[in-house]
């Protein structure tokens, strides 16, 4: 899993898996934010453009550790990219 503009060419594994472990950590931060926002404030939380964002955010970065386990377990041809 390549994480965005902190990824060098060239990387050490150690720093590789040192941004895998922060992304999985603020991926599961901001989705248990998001579901205790959920909770909260039910319907109403939608309402809200920022929240609308955020939820984007969340599940477009399940999708993207999803999507790396996947690529790791031999279905390479679901990532697109160098």
């Amino acid at each position: 899993m390549v994480q965005m503009a902190l990824y060098i060419e060239g990387a050490s594994q150690a720093y590789v898996d040192a941004l895998e472990g922060i992304n999985l950590f603020f991926t599961a931060a901001f989705l248990l934010e998001a579901i205790l926002k959920l909770t909260a404030f039910g319907p109403r939380y939608f309402k809200n453009g920022w929240n609308r964002f955020d939820f984007f955010v969340v599940v477009s970065s399940i999708i993207d550790i999803v999507m790396g386990e996947l690529t790791t377990s031999g279905l390479k041809f679901l990532r697109i990219g160098p």
